[in-house]
């Protein structure tokens, strides 16, 4: 009797592993595209591309004191490097420093296509100046890359967008449908830009058929294994919200301290938010950029794993869970990111706060992540407060059998031989949050190979991908 129940337990498992393989053999083959040729690049467009390095539009957190004379600057810039699209082109200026640019198209009653960027930078850290290859805002083109902040995040995409309307309209071409190209000058702090352009627009009856901002890029070394290059075009972005942990506790002399203070409560509610984690989902996006990703790569075991969720689910979100941006893809993170306490050596402070930041994964509410917070700390002496004016769920998510997803993956495989395109959910905001009121259509990428020095040290654009970026939106704006 033994003997047959394991002989029948042997069959079961064999039959499994049949199925297995032979679903994982049947997964959906990527096609291979072969790029058409890249456009010649401009002469002027890699000076143009540092002299725009070279701008510091910086802006602050509080968005009043900004440098009004580097973006000024920035905006006489564009106007003596782009005379055609300044000549052809209307443009409106939102609260001074934030651009419309409006290309009639030969049809100019069909919704229009806008292409975004912003052209505001973070700071540089003074203590990192001296850890930098090249000056920061010094725009210096050696070992082919433009050196500098903004090169990647997001002068680039400005760039590439305004080159390729000024080489277009040199040959007199006219596009299908109206074209906007909408420009941000404080993306990096508030948005509010993006906001401003948003509600003129919509003040305007403005709907768009697609919208396309920064966001996902092209890998070809993120992914460990991979054979192919994989285009991330991003559908949605998680939600946001950031929250304040407050102690009150009275202080005194540090020659006396209590068994307890302000800052021992803050501690050790931080160590135990860290120590628990919102529940792992792999939403259907990410889903689908498992499966593309799995295609791409030799290890049989774990296409057997991705393409089999139903047996596999809490495997891959285990090994998920191990990488920070794994981690990010399958769940809500929460991370402590600003501590603050005391004022002299001596004094034990009476007050300690803690500034926690929350991205929040599809399906998760910022009610639902509240309550999270509260019942891991579960110490009433912790106050949870919202901090910020901007909080926000997660996007919807845009449809990737429409026209407007579809577009950029043939864009983007026009550009990258053999590239395979996968949506997935930003883990980060961009401008195009704002936009997506007036448009379902909404789409980020930046063709660019494993972007460098983003918010980091030598952040830095290889000519070859400013060449790869100007080809992309050029084939965007031909092939409405």
């Amino acid at each position: 009797m033994l003997k047959k129940v394991f002989v029948f337990i042997g069959i079961i498992f064999a039959i499994l592993l049949i199925v297995l393989i032979i679903k994982t053999i049947q997964a959906e083959k990527k096609p291979f595209f072969k790029a058409t040729a890249l456009i010649d690049l401009p002469d002027s467009a890699v000076q143009h591309m540092s002299s725009a390095i070279q701008i510091p539009t910086i802006t602050p957190n509080d968005t009043v004191h900004i440098d009004s004379f580097a973006f000024k600057t920035f905006q006489h810039f564009l106007e003596v490097s782009y005379p055609m699209v300044h000549q052809h082109l209307k443009r409106v200026m939102i609260n001074d420093f934030n651009y419309i640019f409006e290309w009639k198209g030969i049809d100019s009653t069909s919704d229009p296509m806008i292409l975004m960027a912003h052209y505001d930078v973070v700071p540089v850290e003074a203590s990192a100046n001296q850890l930098w290859t090249a000056k920061p805002f010094g725009g210096e083109v050696k070992n082919n890359n433009i050196w500098g902040r903004g090169a990647i995040d997001d002068k680039v995409n400005v760039i590439s967008i305004l080159e390729a309307a000024e080489a277009l309209l040199k040959k007199g071409f006219t596009p299908k449908q109206n074209i906007l190209f909408c420009f941000g000058c404080n993306e990096e702090s508030s948005g509010i830009g993006a906001q401003a352009i948003v509600r003129y627009l919509e003040k305007n009856k403005v709907h768009a058929s697609m919208v396309v901002d920064e966001g996902g890029e092209i890998t070809k070394e993120e992914i460990k294994g991979l054979k192919r290059p994989i285009a991330v075009i991003g559908v949605a972005e998680k939600g946001y919200i950031t929250f304040e942990l407050s102690v009150e506790k009275p202080g005194g002399h540090s020659s006396q301290p209590a068994n307890e203070t302000a800052i021992d409560i803050l501690a050790k509610a931080l160590y135990k938010l860290r120590s628990v984690k919102p529940e792992a989902r792999i939403t259907p996006t990410t889903e689908i950029f498992l499966l593309n990703t799995s295609s791409a790569i030799d290890d049989f075991f774990q296409k057997i794993a991705v393409n089999n969720l139903w047996l596999f689910d809490g495997l891959v979100k285990s090994n998920l869970s191990k990488t920070p941006s794994g981690n990010a893809m399958i769940r809500t993170t929460i991370v402590p990111t600003i501590l603050n306490s005391g004022v002299r050596e001596n004094v034990i402070p009476t007050n300690a706060t803690a500034i926690v930041n929350c991205r929040i994964l599809p399906g998760d509410t910022r009610k639902d992540i509240q309550e999270f917070i509260r019942k891991s700390i579960n110490d009433n002496r912790v106050k949870i407060n919202i901090k910020g004016d901007f909080s926000r769920d997660a996007s919807a998510i845009t449809d990737i059998h429409a026209a407007a997803y579809q577009k950029v993956a043939a864009a983007a495989n026009q550009i990258m031989d053999s590239v395979i395109t996968s949506p997935y959910i930003m883990l980060g905001a961009t401008d195009s949050r704002s936009y997506r009121k007036m448009s379902d259509g909404v789409v980020n990428f930046s063709p660019v190979v494993d972007g460098k020095g983003y918010h980091g040290i030598d952040e830095r654009l290889p000519i070859s991908d400013l060449k790869r970026c100007i080809s992309f939106f050029t084939v965007l704006m031909k092939n409405q």
